[in-house]
């Protein structure tokens, strides 16, 4: 067991990676299923704030905007949700209602979010090289 906010060193020393926000296990996946995209809003958040110098790489950035809540005081429904930038693609304020189920995607990678497959199949990788 490594616990870390750096991603970029749990992504060489890891095989599983497992994301966790306000006790939750948000998601949750082998490394490659988990970088390649992430698909829960905030481990795209903590992949986007790894320092990457090479130039070859290209990377979002992802700055989350809301209140940062407390942990003895949790919000109602997703405990991301008062800071997720997807939440509006989210119909009837299931987000700020409902604590997400955990969905498994393919092969024992799960997450625990209330995005639509739809918008699940668009996620584009956080860091990807750059075509020369």
């Amino acid at each position: 067991l490594f616990i870390s906010h750096d991603l970029s060193i749990v992504r060489y020393l890891s095989d599983r990676v497992m994301v966790m926000y306000l006790g939750h296990v948000v998601e949750l996946g082998t490394t490659e299923q988990v970088f390649s995209p992430p698909y829960h809003p905030y481990t795209q958040a903590l992949l986007s704030a790894v320092p990457i110098a090479d130039t070859s790489i290209k990377k979002q950035s992802i700055v989350l905007e809301g209140d940062i809540p407390s942990a003895m005081d949790p919000p109602s429904g997703c405990p991301f949700q008062t800071r997720c930038q997807w939440k509006e693609h989210v119909a009837d304020n299931l987000c700020e209602t409902e604590i997400p189920k955990n969905q498994i995607l393919d092969n024992d990678h799960h997450i625990k979010c209330h995005l639509s497959d739809a918008i699940l199949e668009r996620m584009e990788p956080v860091i990807k090289l750059v075509a020369e």
